[in-house]
């Protein structure tokens, strides 16, 4: 009966409670809408393969419990992005000695946001929307089936320090977020039939675009020794970077060692660009206590390119192995990180330009990307790029033929959306979306066993750094 009474008198304040917080719940969930809401846009509806190259279903389960596989960001917004999502650091100066190293940090906490204490999965995302690149699952360099790397360049003995000496390889992923996914759903939206007008002028990446990659590799600390306390992925790749397909493929640790990323900044047009470029080399010898993906915070700037400074001709490349960053005080529209507690020797590229750790001392990240183009008619570095004085370790120390046409080009500032080369279509500076249009093109030949004359206009050039001429794809698979 005691009992009874007391429920009696405590019941209405139990009720009143509990109407209390129904009420204050429905007030946060409409202050904090749920991922579904915020991100709620007209999509395409694409079904493109997640990845090319993995273990079997059942060696991975087996192998690998409680891991999961890569899935492919491919749910692009057919409609633009509110000019209020254009990042904050877009009112920070890039191009002012005092600021610039402000604006890219920014750039990659943007990016880090919301991304890495997700491990960088972009359906995980509750801050903002990251997108995939499709087709990059094609072919030889295809994608890998437990974080999506797709192979890219070889890095040669002593590119990174003194210690390395063998020959290592890279694989990479790119994220693109909301306004340059806008331009992916424009290309993809006909899964059949691919818009690669899509990045040329009038149209192209819109201003608000950013895209980012992060890169990995099979070397580690001890011939790199700033690979210490690494970032490591698991991935599904060829034991070296010469293996084809006849070798097969390993699940090996990769360790994060570069970050590139690209803005589609107005204030670019003055310097005959639009675009920004950023590159970060992985320093894990100032981890201090972080651990699994938190570590991507060890990512320090080399630098900024905003143009390809035409201008300058001083003409020396930094020989491998890099012992020092040798920072061209004439250049206007590279800055470089001059901080040598933080950055690790860098090689740069050719006369000081803007170039990461993995990337040729010859080039640009500028100059490489301004040709990116479908069908891909031009190299990524011309042959007059190889062509010079080396050392007796048989390195470039100077080049011989700056003078060529095709050369003095490749230092030229290309506009956005704008192509590299006559009758073909631009990509927008993004080699992505070239090797994407350019591996959907290979599979459609090979399934309607025909060709489209489009492809006769422009010999396509493989994408390889070397400046030799490769086998195509296409020629690889059919071997």
């Amino acid at each position: 009966m005691h009992t009874h009474n007391t429920l009696k008198r405590v019941y209405p304040y139990i009720l009143i409670l509990s109407l209390i917080f129904v009420y204050q719940s429905c007030q946060q969930s409409k202050a904090r809408p749920h991922k579904e809401e915020k991100f709620k846009a007209e999509r395409v509806n694409n079904n493109f393969p997640d990845f090319g190259r993995m273990l079997s279903p059942a060696d991975f389960v087996n192998q690998y419990p409680g891991e999961k596989v890569f899935k492919l960001k491919q749910d692009y917004p057919l409609v633009m992005p509110d000019e209020s999502k254009i990042p904050d650091f877009f009112k920070i100066p890039f191009d002012d000695d005092e600021s610039w190293m402000d604006y890219i940090n920014a750039v990659r906490d943007y990016c880090f946001e919301g991304m890495i204490d997700v491990d960088f999965v972009a359906q995980d995302s509750e801050v903002r929307e990251w997108f995939h690149m499709p087709w990059m699952h094609w072919g030889p360099q295809g994608s890998e089936g437990f974080h999506g790397l797709a192979k890219e360049a070889e890095i040669s003995p002593y590119q990174l320090t003194p210690n390395q000496k063998n020959a290592h390889q890279t694989y990479a992923l790119g994220f693109y977020n909301e306004f340059a996914g806008y331009t992916l759903a424009q290309m993809w939206k006909d899964v059949d039939n691919p818009d690669p007008n899509a990045t040329q002028k009038p149209e192209g990446f819109p201003v608000g675009t950013v895209i980012y990659k992060l890169l990995f590799t099979d070397a580690d600390e001890n011939e790199v020794d700033y690979l210490v306390n690494p970032m490591t992925w698991k991935a599904y790749v060829t034991p070296t970077w010469n293996d084809g397909l006849d070798t097969g493929r390993v699940v090996k640790d990769m360790h994060l060692i570069q970050m590139d990323v690209m803005i589609r900044d107005p204030r670019a047009d003055k310097y005959g660009t639009g675009w920004v470029f950023g590159t970060f080399c992985y320093n894990g010898k100032l981890n201090n206590g972080k651990t699994g993906s938190f570590r991507a915070e060890n990512l320090v700037p080399v630098g900024i390119q905003f143009g390809n400074d035409e201008q300058d001709t001083t003409n020396f490349i930094n020989p491998y192995p890099p012992t020092e960053t040798i920072i061209n005080p004439n250049l206007k529209e590279t800055k470089i990180n001059p901080n040598k507690e933080e950055l690790p020797p860098q090689h740069l590229g050719w006369g000081g330009r803007l170039d990461g750790p993995v990337d040729l001392n010859n080039a640009s990240c500028m100059s490489c990307h301004s040709t990116a183009e479908y069908p891909q008619a031009a190299a990524l570095v011309p042959a007059e790029a190889f062509e010079g004085i080396r050392n007796k370790e048989g390195n470039l120390v100077k080049l011989t033929n700056t003078e060529a046409a095709a050369f003095k080009k490749y230092f030229t500032n290309i506009r956005c959306a704008t192509p590299y080369s006559e009758g073909t279509t631009s990509c927008d500076f993004s080699l992505q979306v070239s090797l994407a249009l350019g591996y959907f093109t290979e599979w459609k030949n090979q399934n309607v066993e025909g060709y489209w004359y489009k492809e006769y206009e422009r010999t396509p050039v493989p994408m390889h750094r070397s400046g030799e001429i490769k086998e195509s794809v296409g020629e690889a698979l059919n071997k």
